[in-house]
């Protein structure tokens, strides 16, 4: 493209693009384009005369009121939290130490609970493990009671056989003794224990009984005459 045919072309360009833009703006204002003064010189349109145009009196800056725009704020429902203007900033500094210190108050107050609770949940589960352990230990009491109780009337069984089966010998025994001579029969209850030699005595006839004691000597006689007496008792 030969220059002279670029240079027209760029202006065409830019005087559309003006014309598009002033009347563009003037179409913001509300202002038919007809009226446009640039419209109004090409077009040969005059302006009409209308009513005189008042001049806009622009009223005085309304006079600051610090108390009563303190008042209005203040009846806000926010109000609670504005200051009203004759706080100096030495007074919120100390408004602020204040709630810095009862806040460091309240975090202190807060750790010393939380360790009062961390210390109670431990108290607490080591009660319970030594309530568990006293649980196992009972359960092992009981057992060894049981244990105890059975062993007990084992042996007061295994006693009381061994009991009959000595009294039944014992009353065999008396059966040699109800005749013959007092004297062989005084020295073999002499040797044995005095409960045995009472118990065999005891089976035999209260005269029979009597001589058998006379010939025995008086340490003798007296051991299991107390020892008969003692097994009645």
């Amino acid at each position: 493209m030969k220059k002279p045919i670029k240079y027209l072309a760029f202006g065409a360009s830019a005087l559309a693009l003006f014309g598009t833009t002033y009347f563009t703006i003037f179409a913001v204002m509300g202002v038919p384009i007809k009226k446009a003064p640039l419209a109004e010189r090409l077009l040969g349109v005059e302006s009409e005369t209308g009513a005189p145009v008042k001049p806009i009196i622009s009223a005085p800056a309304p006079t600051p009121e610090p108390a009563k725009a303190s008042i209005e704020r203040a009846s806000d429902v926010m109000g609670a939290f504005v200051l009203p203007t004759g706080v100096q900033a030495e007074t919120l500094q100390k408004l602020k130490a204040e709630l810095y210190q009862q806040l460091e108050q309240v975090r202190k107050m807060r750790e010393s609970l939380d360790g009062k609770e961390q210390s109670l949940s431990d108290r607490e589960e080591e009660l319970s493990g030594r309530f568990d352990e006293l649980l196992a230990l009972r359960s092992r009491l009981d057992e060894y009671n049981l244990e105890l109780v059975a062993r007990t009337e084992e042996l007061s069984h295994e006693e009381s056989v061994r009991d009959q089966k000595r009294s039944a010998r014992l009353t065999d025994m008396s059966v040699y003794l109800v005749d013959g001579e007092a004297n062989p029969a005084a020295a073999l209850l002499s040797g044995m224990d005095p409960a045995d030699a009472a118990h065999v005595l005891d089976a035999l006839e209260p005269e029979r009984a009597g001589e058998i004691l006379r010939a025995m000597t008086p340490e003798a006689s007296r051991s299991v005459w107390e020892a008969g007496l003692a097994q009645e008792g």
